[in-house]
């Protein structure tokens, strides 16, 4: 009797965790960075007490497209700083935050995390839809327990 059938990546339910990003209007995140990444412009104050614009290279985790909203790694930014537009005078202040849900992956050697969607899920495992622009992709190596790992920390691989 098949009940359900889902057919994605099966991954460990162990695996999944939740992280917390800053939610940034679609406007304010710019084409720039290396190897075609995204960037953002951020008032900064300089050493001798002038306020300036930096350019801070950012990666993207997921791009809501209902609300135009990218999140954002919450370590790169700080409430209340203040962005700015690539053309002309308009700012945008960093306050919004919403969570993904996701699992770390350890591809490059120190826990990345990745988004996931899931298609099925129990008690021991859950299946997720593979290939996804932020999220996982087939062969991907991933941390077994969420709970022990923080952001890019680099894993030892036995």
């Amino acid at each position: 009797l098949l009940v359900e059938d889902e057919k994605g990546l099966k991954i460990p339910g162990s695996s999944i965790g939740q992280k917390e990003f800053f939610l940034i209007r679609e406007d304010f995140v710019i084409p720039g960075g290396n190897n075609g990444g995204s960037a953002i412009i951020r008032q900064c104050v300089l050493e001798d007490g002038t306020i300036s614009r930096e350019a801070v290279e950012i990666e993207v985790y997921n791009f809501d497209s209902e609300t135009k909203e990218y999140y954002l790694d919450s370590s790169i930014l700080d409430a209340g700083d203040m962005l700015f537009q690539e053309e002309g005078d308009a700012t945008f202040t960093v306050s919004r935050r919403a969570t993904l849900t996701g699992v770390y992956n350890m591809n490059k050697g120190y826990a990345d995390f990745k988004q996931i969607s899931i298609l099925y899920q129990n008690d021991e495992y859950a299946i997720v839809k593979p290939n996804t622009r932020y999220g996982l992709n087939v062969y991907d190596y991933i941390v077994l327990d969420a709970e022990s790992v923080r952001d890019d920390q680099f894993i030892n691989q036995k």
